[in-house]
């Protein structure tokens, strides 16, 4: 069994986390020591949470994530954030002269690209094309799933830095001259 597919064993309701309680489970299921559970929140739990996500798996193996499990687990993520496309964001910065219509918008397009994409340079590439056909050319993206430092100069009204499913994302809008 490769660690994907010992991974979705695990996560059985395509969560896209596997808690303390499915990796019990799972070692009970193939007679594995109870060390085992230790031993791997200790690997791959990066933020001490008590849960692995499929992002901290796969970025400690140097894997990517099957797209059908993926969509699995977002389409579940969907259904239990109540379906509102605000639902589940966090702000990190927005400029206040952005309109609530445009950040649905950008995070619409997000959410779009994350299910459509796994790659972050993949899912940056298909929101600026979008935003630049949306709202005007020229739109920056960045999308990273831990941490990355940025500045950058911006039309007023354009800059939105938020985090929605597995990825942080910062976009902004310079002048097209």
């Amino acid at each position: 069994m490769d660690f994907l597919h010992a991974f979705e064993d695990i996560d059985s309701d395509f969560s896209g986390e596997i808690t303390t309680e499915e990796l019990e489970a799972y070692c009970r299921r193939h007679n594995y020591e109870d060390r085992f559970v230790e031993k791997w929140l200790r690997l791959f739990d990066h933020d001490n949470s008590g849960t692995i996500t499929i992002e901290e798996f796969c970025d400690t193996l140097g894997l990517v994530p099957k797209q059908e499990y993926m969509e699995k687990v977002q389409t579940n993520r969907e259904k239990s954030e109540g379906g509102g496309i605000m639902d589940g964001v966090k702000i990190i910065t927005e400029d206040p002269e952005l309109s609530d219509s445009t950040k649905e918008e950008i995070v619409r397009i997000a959410r779009q690209a994350q299910e459509q994409f796994v790659n972050e340079r993949d899912i940056a590439r298909h929101m600026k094309a979008r935003l630049d056909d949306m709202f005007g050319r020229a739109w920056h993206v960045i999308v990273g799933r831990y941490q990355y430092g940025s500045f950058c100069t911006h039309e007023t009204g354009s800059l939105f830095h938020f985090y929605v499913l597995r990825n942080a994302v910062l976009v902004w809008k310079t002048p097209d001259f």
